[in-house]
């Protein structure tokens, strides 16, 4: 996901929240991962493994979650300097 997807007009505030909540759930659930493998003793060549890689990942997770915050930030000040924003109206039906 590239900055350029994340602040094109067709991205909604909605759209952005709704990625950025599912980045924060992400991000718990490696830092609760990796809490665990933190505190086990004594850690095989395995478990540091995991934990490199889960840091590698927690720093592609910060910087993702960083990215849509700003775009969040500036889809609000232009929001607030248009005097408004697009609105996505959408509906799914699950029940067919």
């Amino acid at each position: 996901m590239g900055k350029n997807m994340i602040m094109d007009d067709l991205i909604t505030f909605s759209e952005i929240i709704d990625k950025l909540m599912t980045v924060n759930i992400k991000l718990f659930n490696l830092l609760d991962k990796t809490s665990e493998l933190d505190r086990k003793t004594p850690k095989t060549p395995d478990d540091i493994n995991m934990i490199v890689r889960l840091s590698g990942e927690n720093i592609r997770l910060v910087r993702l979650r960083s990215e849509l915050k700003t775009a969040l930030d500036r889809k609000l000040n232009d929001a607030i300097r248009k005097g408004g924003t697009k609105i996505l109206d959408e509906v799914k039906n699950y029940d067919k």
